[in-house]
C-alpha cells in the first residue's frame, strides 16, 4: 500500500520547509545540550505507523506536536528509547561513560525523562518558530505528548491514525560521542497538501461534498488526500447550488440528515436542475433505515454509504464515478 520510496513523494515548498526546521532544530540543539547534535538531509516515504512499527521492533520514544490556528493536525516524532537516552542524559550534562550504562540496560529513569521532555519543548519551539516563518497561513505549533512507545501500545496512543498514510521521513540523528542513532517524523498527508496547496496526487475528479459536521468533512478529505479525488466541501445547503455552477463537479457526496434540511430534498432539487441533474450523488448517513435508502435511491442517489467509512470502503463506492477523459482522435 504506502510505504513507496520515492525521491518525488514530497512536494518541493514542503520539503524545503522540513529541511530548514532541521537545520534551526540542529543549532538550537547543540547549544541546549552542550555537544554537537545533528540531523542528517532526510530521505521521504509513504507509510502507515502499523507498518512502522511492523518493520521496527523494540523500545521507542514518540514526541508529538499539536498544530492549531490555520492548520489543523499532529506531527509525529519516533526515535529509539535508546536516542532518547542519549539526549536526556546529555541534556542533563552527565557523563558519556554514565550514558553509555544506561543505554546498555535501556534504562530512562525519571531524570533522564524530564531531560528529554527538555528536549521536547526545544523541539517543539523550533518547529513553531520555522512554521510560523514559513507558512502562508497563521500557525502555532505545541508539545502534546512525550512518552515511551513500541509496538504494543502504539495502536492506543495513535488510535484512528495508526493506519492513516502519513508523508515518513528519516535520517540519521548524530550526537557526538555516541553511534548514530535515526530520526523519524510523520505528517499526516493531508497537511503535507494544505501547507502550501500543493498537491502530492493529480487532482482529475472534482467532488463536492455536502455535509452541516465539519469532523466529517475533514475525515473525508483525510480519506481522499493522496487520491485524484479533489475534496470541495461546504457545510451550507445554500451554497451548493452556486458551487456546483461555477466549479466542474464529477460526483457528491450528499449527508442525510442536516440541521437545515433534509439531505434528499436537497437531491431531488439537485435532480431536478438541468446543470446538475446528470452529476452522480451518493448519499451518505450515519444512522440508515431501509426506509431512508429507499427514498434516497428513489430521489436519484446512486448509492449509499453507511458513516463511518474507511478510506477503501470509500474508494470502493468511489471509483467508478472518476473522470475519464476522452482520447481526442484528429481523424
Amino acid at each position: 500500500m504506502a510505504n513507496k520510496s520515492q525521491t518525488n513523494i514530497c512536494p518541493p515548498s514542503v520539503k524545503e520547509l522540513i529541511e530548514t526546521t532541521l537545520n534551526k532544530l540542529n543549532t538550537d540543539c547543540s547549544g541546549l545540550i552542550g555537544k554537537n547534535f545533528g540531523i542528517a538531509k532526510p530521505n521521504f516515504e509513504m507509510t502507515t505507523i502499523e507498518e512502522y512499527f511492523n518493520k521496527n521492533e523494540g523500545k521507542h520514544f514518540l514526541i508529538k506536536l499539536e498544530l492549531e490556528d490555520s492548520y489543523e493536525g499532529y506531527l509525529y516524532n519516533i526515535i529509539k528509547l535508546k536516542d532518547a537516552i542519549k539526549i536526556g542524559g546529555s541534556l542533563l550534562g552527565s557523563e558519556d561513560n554514565q550514558i553509555k550504562e544506561k543505554l546498555n540496560k535501556e534504562d530512562l529513569d525519571e531524570e533522564y525523562l524530564d531531560g528529554v521532555k527538555e528536549f521536547g519543548n526545544q523541539f517543539t519551539g523550533s518547529f513553531d518558530a520555522a512554521f510560523r516563518h514559513k507558512l502562508p497561513q497563521p500557525v502555532h505549533v505545541k508539545l502534546s505528548l512525550c512518552t515511551p512507545i513500541n509496538k504494543d501500545n502504539a495502536k492506543d496512543i495513535f488510535q484512528n491514525d495508526s493506519n492513516s498514510e502519513f508523508v515518513y521521513f528519516s535520517s540519521l540523528l548524530l550526537i557526538k560521542g555516541f553511534e548514530p542513532g535515526t530520526f523519524s517524523m510523520f505528517i499526516p498527508v493531508e497537511l503535507v497538501e494544505e501547507f502550501f496547496g500543493e498537491e502530492m496526487h493529480e487532482k482529475k475528479t472534482n467532488v463536492l461534498v455536502l455535509d452541516d459536521s465539519m469532523t466529517d468533512i475533514k475525515i473525508i478529505k483525510k480519506l481522499l488526500a493522496n487520491t485524484e479525488f479533489k475534496v470541495i466541501a461546504t457545510t451550507k445547503v445554500a451554497d451548493t447550488f452556486a458551487l456546483l455552477h461555477k466549479e466542474k463537479i464529477h460526483l457528491i457526496l450528499l449527508d442525510v440528515f442536516m440541521s437545515e434540511v433534509n439531505g434528499i430534498a436537497v437531491c431531488k432539487k439537485i435532480k431536478k436542475t438541468p446543470y446538475t441533474k446528470a452529476i452522480p450523488l451518493i448519499m451518505i448517513s450515519a444512522k440508515p433505515t431501509e426506509e431512508i435508502v429507499i427514498k434516497s435511491l428513489e430521489a436519484g442517489a446512486r448509492d449509499f454509504l453507511v458513516k463511518p467509512f474507511t478510506k477503501e470502503k470509500l474508494l470502493s463506492r468511489i471509483n467508478k464515478f472518476k473522470f475519464k477523459e476522452t482520447p481526442v482522435s484528429i481523424f
